[in-house]
């Protein structure tokens, strides 16, 4: 019956009572029990022994080029003019899951030489192509209706 005396000393609720609070015998249950895989503890996602699965994936890249911008240079060369087209592309890495743009880089193709840019206006300053003043690219409405009337 639990809580008598045994004949050999303490009673048997008592010894495991203080065996618990004590924690005695829980590392040489565990040593056994991990037959010898981990050492100093637990380490790693649990599972049932898969091991650690890879952080991420390499991410899927393509990348494709856009025409942003054309022309040509005349290049005076031993007495005779000679000319050269250059053609400015947008060169753009996209992640193929999510479609989404990592990165665009500007090449100036010119004489089967390609330079690369950060960005539009060191490619275009490169081949000499500057817009000075873009405000007058673009009319605005006022002018617009002005060069109507006038041609009435």
């Amino acid at each position: 019956m639990p809580g008598e005396a045994r004949p050999g000393g303490a009673r048997t609720d008592d010894r495991r009572e203080r065996d618990r609070q004590n924690g005695a015998g829980r590392e040489d249950r565990r040593g056994e029990r991990s037959g010898g895989q981990r050492e100093g503890g637990r380490r790693g996602p649990p599972g049932r022994g898969r091991g650690a699965p890879d952080r991420r994936p390499s991410p899927k890249l393509y990348s494709f080029d856009s025409v942003v911008d054309r022309g040509f240079d005349d290049v005076e060369e031993e007495g005779e003019t000679r000319r050269v087209h250059w053609t400015i592309l947008k060169r753009t890495t996209a992640d193929q899951i999510s479609r989404k743009p990592i990165s665009a880089v500007y090449v100036l193709q010119r004489d089967g030489n390609d330079a690369e840019f950060p960005n539009l206006g060191s490619a275009r300053s490169a081949v000499n192509k500057t817009i000075v003043h873009p405000e007058k690219l673009t009319r605005s409405k006022e002018e617009y209706a002005a060069e109507k009337n006038a041609k009435r």
